[in-house]
């Protein structure tokens, strides 16, 4: 009977650092969105996003699904979408990174919640994302140029 105490408490305490965590992500996210400093930020990464073949204009998309998770994200991107119209490619492109690389902050920091390792979690998910999107980009880039 103790172990089925002590579960379902560990169970609760585990789920408030959950919601806790996911909470406050969504909620700093939102409040800062409009925030000029978001907008400073995005025109400064123009040239790393560029360097993965994308525009300015999924510049919102790629930074939501990268911070708070690709559902969140998709929302986002299908909005864009609608609006700013984005190529194929670039949609493929953005896919792709965040297919590798979404919720970065959330997921980090719940793994860390459980006990993992913060830094190895970030560090392998971001190597892979930039390489194989760049690659990609990079592989296109050079497919559509006349030899």
């Amino acid at each position: 009977m103790n172990e089925i105490v002590a579960a379902l408490s560990g169970a609760c305490i585990l789920s408030l650092k959950l919601i806790f965590i996911i909470v406050t992500l969504v909620t700093v996210f939102e409040v800062l969105r409009y925030h000029p400093f978001f907008r400073r930020a995005g025109k400064s990464l123009e040239p790393f996003i560029d360097e993965l073949g994308l525009s300015q204009h999924s510049a919102v998309p790629l930074f939501t699904g990268f911070f708070l998770g690709i559902s969140y994200g998709a929302g986002i991107i299908l909005r864009v979408m609608q609006v700013k119209q984005l190529s194929r490619r670039e949609l493929f492109l953005l896919g792709l990174f965040l297919a590798t690389c979404h919720g970065v902050i959330e997921d980090t920091l719940i793994f860390v919640a459980i006990g993992g390792s913060g830094i190895t979690i970030l560090s392998i998910r971001l190597v892979l994302a930039l390489t194989l999107t760049g690659l990609l980009a990079r592989y296109w880039k050079m497919k559509e140029k006349p030899t």
